[in-house]
């Protein structure tokens, strides 16, 4: 399993590091940053798993920062991932928020929730309920001590919880659960607009509020559209098996139920016709995009914007009929800000046209503008990117039908919200 654990800033900075098996050497990660981080144009272009001469480096990167593990021996690199994922989850819980700062302010709680966490290099405590009796959170970051005497009486029985997820004599004021079903769709079309790839990956996420020992039970409207799922601890897979029906006692408070992909998308919510041309020499590019909107249930898109991958911009001369455009310098990107589009809005589609004045390229040989990392070539970036978020809809068709409490008297409050975002939404250019 896990030898070795590093978080590491965007710059290549080690804040944390962690060995179970072992010391391993800083070189490995500093290879893994130089070789492979530096090179890529774009972060997500590096592969989560990079083998070595003598280890294997498997890495996630998230809120500015990379989680990389280091193994030596063969272990499952999805088991490794999900770690990585677990440990980011559980630091946003203890931080609040999670960067660069809030780490170098709190090494101490991060070690001690690293120890509880991983055991010689093995997944341990993962569950946040039990962690939080292990570990405090800082004060810094703990919330409202009012709120939590006025909602939250734990009873100081000594009996022991049949659920290793759940402590026994929780009791709230008012008693409620939340769904939320976040639904992120990833889509790849062509240069002719049709989808070559389009599939929804979701995620339901739990704030549960309950008290005593709640046993409940999960039922969608069309549960066979669900392709490939995962689960929390908590679910009793057996009934899942048996007719899709999710039953489970559920931890106290905030948790993800479950992760589900389903393919069988109807279409996607918006199509973005992109014409990119760049002259020979790659200094000059002519710009023309126009949106539209498609399958949105009569719902508005929220928060959308384009994205063209450029390796350097001197000037632009971009019109645009809706939005704003900006240059990010940093990540070399080209961000067209366009914003609300609502079905009701009879003006036309938005679109932005221009030109584009690029830096006269270093005599590198033919193929210095050649693009699979995303850069510009001759004929110009190999695709766009666009991103958009939907609310109070899912695109994927999912639907709660019922949602029953059983083992309490009680008759709690619940409630269920939808809403989708772009995922790796791409449209090739040519």
């Amino acid at each position: 399993m896990l030898n070795s654990l590093f978080i590491i800033t965007r710059q290549g900075e080690i804040l944390i590091e962690r060995h179970y098996r072992g010391l391993v050497s800083r070189t490995v990660v500093e290879s893994f940053f130089t070789q492979h981080v530096q090179k890529h144009n774009r972060i997500q272009d590096v592969p989560p798993v990079i083998p070595s001469s003598k280890h294997y480096v498997i890495h996630i990167f998230r809120n500015d920062l990379f989680f990389v593990g280091v193994v030596q021996q063969e272990s499952p690199p999805l088991l490794i991932l999900e770690l990585l994922h677990r440990i980011v989850d559980t630091l946003k819980e203890y931080m609040s928020v999670l960067s660069e700062e809030s780490i170098k302010q709190h090494f101490v709680t991060i070690y001690q929730l690293l120890d509880e966490l991983i055991d010689n290099g093995y997944p341990m405590t993962t569950e946040i309920s039990l962690l939080k009796d292990l570990v405090k959170v800082p004060q810094s970051v703990m919330k409202s001590v009012v709120d939590t005497a006025i909602n939250l009486k734990t009873s100081g029985g000594t009996g022991r919880s049949p659920v290793p997820w759940r402590k026994l004599g929780i009791k709230y004021a008012n008693n409620e659960i939340f769904f939320d079903f976040v639904e992120s769709m990833t889509c790849i079309v062509d240069v002719n607009g049709l989808s070559t790839l389009c599939e929804i990956n979701g995620n339901v996420h739990v704030n549960c509020k309950l008290s005593g020992m709640p046993d409940l039970l999960l039922q969608f409207k069309d549960a066979s559209i669900i392709e490939d799922a995962s689960f929390h601890p908590c679910v009793r897979y057996a009934r899942y098996d048996q007719d899709r029906s999710i039953s489970f006692v559920p931890p106290d408070g905030e948790f993800d139920l479950m992760q589900y992909r389903i393919t069988s998308v109807p279409m996607s919510p918006i199509y973005c016709r992109p014409q990119l041309s760049f002259s020979d020499d790659g200094t000059r590019g002519n710009v023309n995009i126009m949106l539209g909107l498609r399958h949105t249930m009569g719902k508005a898109l929220e928060e959308v914007r384009v994205e063209i991958p450029l390796p350097a911009l001197e000037s632009q001369s971009l019109n645009v009929s809706q939005g704003t455009v900006v240059y990010d310098a940093k990540n070399r990107v080209l961000r067209w800000n366009v914003g609300k589009m609502s079905p009701n809005d009879k003006t036309s589609n938005p679109s932005i046209s221009g030109q584009l004045n690029l830096p006269l390229p270093k005599k590198l040989g033919d193929d210095q503008h050649s693009t699979a990392d995303g850069k510009v070539s001759r004929n110009g970036p190999s695709a766009v990117a666009v991103h958009f978020k939907l609310n109070t809809v899912p695109l994927s068709g999912i639907k709660v039908e019922s949602v029953q409490l059983k083992s309490e008297k009680y008759k709690p409050y619940k409630g269920v919200r939808y809403w989708t975002t772009s995922g790796n939404f791409e449209v090739r250019t040519n």
